[in-house]
């Protein structure tokens, strides 16, 4: 007999859902039953299932209450049995990083966006970056018999006391044995430095960065991203903001590097977030910069893949059919180099496109980003604007669930203004053509990856 009684997952991985179409639906998986070993191996997240599902022949043992079975399978390598589950337990972060995102927000807000999370899992599964210190010996060399790899590393520093304190411990730490042995087992890793004015920039940042050169090319780049600070930054360490005048230091100081790390390894190897460059006005550097944007997914690059597909496509828009006025919404930070693209589309006939770029008045204007927009604040810009009668939102500004930071919905702006709102991709093209068609509402999580945080903008990561 099977129990309908609801049940803690002991262990294995409890399916969400099966594709009717797929190899589990076939052997009688159904939602609700628990996968608990592959092979005789455990299961104690996707990871294990993604590396024993991976043979020609599997037995899984499956639990459906009390009841347990096993079923044969034979199949392609690497077929997928079609099972999602549901989610893991994550990894909390056991520092308390001076520049935290998280500790800088108020209070009343979603619980969720509380969470510190600090998973070697979500690291390899999604390209989350996480610090290395909270991992035991038996994680740490899960890393390495997995393969799990690559793996993103938030390292900041590489003197031991600068990083220390930036991460919150009680005394230094080094990062360099645990990169010298996952180099070791050839281990692929990108890097992380989140820049603070005064604590990790000037020759700390030329030591990070030609410290982890040493073990090119298992270590593949470095990503530069500034810290991000809100009005709620209080009992807190005193931080410095990244300003216009030391971004374009740091653009000239790492630029400089950029052509000797090449010569050794024909790649830059160190690579700057797209917030230096668009808040200091110099030009986001051409496709060639970023070798190929392997770290697109931290805003180093985003911008510049962003332009190239807007010229790519901005002639195959097509007419509108009827008048039309769309107003797109963006962070102040976004205005700069949107501006020029809603003049191409106003050469659209039948096309008129305005462009809102919202000050932060939630988290206060050193956060300028549209990743960390509110409903509200949203809603009180296109309200002084006069918006068009679509409203299209960046797809960055609400979570998987449709919500904005502060839980509001496009729904609601969509009743308090009057207007349609809809939520678009990283095409503008593609968006915009959406947007227009009646009716036509985009998904809210299309083309994000599952892991991203929604409220924590590019380079913000612990």
């Amino acid at each position: 007999m099977i129990s309908t009684e609801p049940e803690k997952v002991r262990s294995g991985l409890k399916v969400r859902s099966v594709d009717p179409a797929g190899i589990g639906a076939a052997v009688g998986v159904l939602p609700g039953d628990v996968v608990e070993q592959i092979n005789g191996e455990a299961l104690r997240d996707p990871i294990d299932y993604r590396f024993h599902v991976s043979d020609e022949e599997v037995v899984v043992r499956v639990r459906r209450g009390e009841e347990v079975w096993e079923a044969e399978i034979e199949k392609d390598a690497d077929e997928d049995l079609g099972l999602a589950f549901e989610d893991m337990e994550i990894l909390k972060c056991d520092n308390a990083c001076v520049f935290c995102f998280l500790h800088q927000m108020p209070r009343g807000m979603r619980k969720a966006l509380y969470y510190q999370d600090d998973d070697y899992r979500l690291s390899f599964l999604h390209g989350a970056y996480v610090t290395l210190t909270n991992l035991s010996e038996e994680e740490f060399q899960r890393i390495i018999d997995q393969r799990l790899s690559p793996i993103y590393i938030s390292v900041h520093a590489t003197d031991p006391d600068v990083r220390g304190h930036l991460l919150g411990r009680r005394g230094p730490d080094d990062v360099l044995p645990r990169i010298e042995r996952l180099a070791a087992a050839g281990i692929r890793m990108h890097t992380q430095v989140v820049l603070c004015p005064g604590l990790n920039d000037g020759e700390h940042l030329k030591r990070t960065v030609f410290d982890l050169a040493r073990w090119h090319p298992h270590v593949e780049s470095v990503g530069v991203v500034p810290l991000g600070l809100t009005r709620y930054r209080k009992n807190l360490p005193p931080l410095d903001p990244v300003t216009p005048d030391l971004a374009r230091n740091y653009i000239h100081q790492v630029e400089g590097w950029r052509p000797r790390l090449h010569r050794r390894f024909r790649t830059h190897f160190v690579y700057l977030s797209d917030e230096f460059y668009l808040m200091t006005g110099v030009p986001i550097p051409p496709p060639g910069y970023y070798d190929g944007f392997p770290l697109v997914e931290n805003g180093v690059g985003m911008v510049r893949r962003f332009l190239d597909l807007f010229d790519e496509r901005v002639g195959d828009l097509q007419q509108a059919s009827g008048p039309a006025r769309l107003t797109l919404v963006t962070g102040v930070l976004g205005r700069g180099f949107l501006s020029p693209l809603v003049g191409r589309l106003n050469r659209t006939e039948g096309l008129e496109v305005g462009l809102c770029a919202v000050e932060n008045r939630f988290f206060g204007d050193g956060i300028t980003v549209s990743g960390l927009l509110t409903g509200a604040d949203i809603r009180d810009a296109l309200r002084a604007s006069s918006p068009g009668s679509v409203v299209l939102l960046p797809p960055n500004c609400v979570s998987y669930e449709g919500l904005f930071l502060d839980g509001l919905k496009p729904a609601d702006l969509e009743r308090d203004l009057g207007v349609r709102v809809v939520v678009g991709t990283y095409d503008l093209v593609e968006s915009v053509e959406q947007a227009l068609q009646e009716g036509e509402a985009l998904h809210a999580g299309r083309g994000r990856r599952p892991g991203y945080h929604p409220y924590i903008s590019s380079g913000q990561y612990a």
